[in-house]
């Protein structure tokens, strides 16, 4: 069983190699194969660059990135602000992104 990946405690600059980033097409569009479908969720994003990810190492696998989102836009503005106010928040109906089931045994 692997640990969820997680987020900084405080900023990390913008230019940190473990933020990760998904262009909105893309996340938007479900992959093939196994997927996660993230759902209604307010999330970090870049403009230019696109949806903001965490890897606790840089260069890590996608499918070990954590999604920097929240259902509450609330949670989602408080987190944004004292993690990387760069970022702006935006709604996003569905995400999508590949999932490895080896994560989940």
């Amino acid at each position: 069983m692997t640990s969820e990946p997680k987020a900084p405690e405080k900023q990390i600059s913008e230019t940190d190699p473990r933020w990760s980033y998904v262009a909105i097409e893309d996340a938007t569009t479900p992959p093939p194969g196994l997927i996660e479908h993230l759902k209604d969720r307010w999330w970090a994003h870049v403009p230019g660059k696109g949806l903001v990810f965490w890897n606790r190492k840089a260069g890590a696998p996608a499918t070990d990135a954590s999604p920097q989102c929240n259902h509450d836009e609330a949670i989602a503005r408080a987190l944004n602000a004292r993690l990387h106010p760069w970022a702006e928040v935006i709604f996003v109906p569905s995400v999508f992104r590949k999932i490895d089931p080896r994560d989940y045994v």
